[in-house]
């Protein structure tokens, strides 16, 4: 059964992120000013089990935190795991170390973890990665553009962190609006898109 269509009213902060990049911030005050905009995931949970229902899944370019080109088309015929976050949000400290777990379990597999790390300097983002032992690589999305383009999709993360579990064919299977607890869950949700 497809999501029934929902009235995208948390949209306009993203547009605000994006209108309020400034490349040469001092570091402080830009986590500072995204810790103050913090708004926790709803945990409204979306899968879409036929994949019929399925909707296309936005095709992501940019820059990594390294500056080497990114791109998704890169992994066609893979399943992807996007997650959005920031080093400024507490949630995505908590499940950082779950994320890592789940990508290495899936090291050998025909899937690729890629994060969108939102509203965020490189240093402070790079020093997360460190910290808590992320190996894939993360779009640097300072601006938030995006994550707006995802609103297309009536899946708009508007709240961080929120993960896309997104098949093989490039289609949305699922979308997390709240921090994992553990790995296994996201391990199996990823495993149910690899399914026959």
């Amino acid at each position: 059964m497809g999501l029934q269509r929902r009235a995208l009213l948390a949209a306009a902060p993203l547009a605000v992120l994006a209108a309020c990049s400034d490349d040469g911030a001092d570091p402080n005050r830009v986590n500072q000013i995204n810790r103050d905009r913090f708004v926790s995931g709803d945990g409204s949970n979306y899968r879409w089990e036929d994949p019929a229902d399925r909707p296309e899944a936005p095709h992501v370019s940019g820059r990594s935190l390294d500056g080497e080109p990114l791109d998704t088309a890169d992994w066609a015929g893979s399943v992807i795991v996007m997650n959005f976050w920031g080093s400024w949000c507490p949630p995505c400290r908590t499940e950082a170390p779950f994320l890592a777990e789940a990508a290495e379990h899936f090291r050998s597999e025909p899937v690729e973890f890629v994060g969108v790390n939102i509203r965020d300097t490189v240093d402070a983002a790079q020093a997360f990665e460190r910290r808590y032992g992320i190996e894939y690589p993360s779009f640097n999305d300072a601006g938030g553009e995006i994550a707006l383009q995802f609103v297309h999709y009536d899946i708009s993360p508007t709240t961080i962190p929120v993960t896309f579990v997104i098949d093989a064919e490039n289609r949305i299977f699922s979308v997390w609006r709240e921090d994992f607890q553990d790995a296994e869950t996201l391990i199996a949700d990823v495993n149910k898109v690899l399914e026959p």
